[in-house]
């Protein structure tokens, strides 16, 4: 009874729902990076990982993305995932966020900080990746952003990841592509 109940008022709720109230007007789809009125070129970051030494697995997740001018100046940015990025896999590159440079700036420093702790899984088992030591960082002329529009890390696999014990400590080696 209590299922018959329940499935009643279900369905009147959905029927009550979807009737009367006025047209919805609302843009769908996802939400633009930065306002329309930014001046600017618009870059984007993309993370691969490369030298991979048989690890079946690395993951690592980012928490904060930041672009400055070289003067310190913050620049526009707006990171575009928080999932974990799987850096194994040698044909993706990651979407790690958008970001804008306005005129006039030739060259910008770009951080990406990791979260405290990734994971990894090889032949011999798996562990953790201590990614508290130093985020990723570098320093790109915008000529060569502008070039294709996006800088790729590639992130040394091989050499980034040194063994802690039963862990992995990552003190990052890397390559910026343009």
């Amino acid at each position: 009874m209590k299922k018959l109940m329940l499935s009643a008022l279900g369905a009147a709720f959905l029927c009550l729902a979807g009737c009367g109230g006025e047209a919805r007007t609302e843009a769908t789809g996802p939400r633009p990076d930065f306002p329309e009125d930014l001046q600017g070129q618009r870059f984007e970051l993309r993370l691969k990982g490369v030298n991979n030494p048989g690890y079946t697995s690395a993951l690592v997740q980012v928490r904060r993305l930041t672009v400055t001018s070289v003067d310190g100046q913050p620049l526009a940015s707006r990171l575009k995932t928080r999932q974990a990025l799987e850096l194994t896999n040698p044909e993706h590159s990651h979407l790690l966020g958008r970001f804008v440079v306005p005129e006039g700036v030739e060259r910008v420093n770009v951080e990406v900080e990791l979260d405290d702790f990734g994971g990894y899984e090889g032949a011999s088992g798996g562990g953790v990746i201590d990614t508290r030591v130093a985020p990723l960082r570098f320093e790109a002329p915008v000529a060569y952003l502008a070039e294709r529009g996006h800088a790729v890390v590639h992130l040394d696999l091989g050499q980034s990841l040194q063994t802690l014990g039963e862990s992995r400590l990552l003190l990052p080696s890397l390559d910026v592509r343009y």
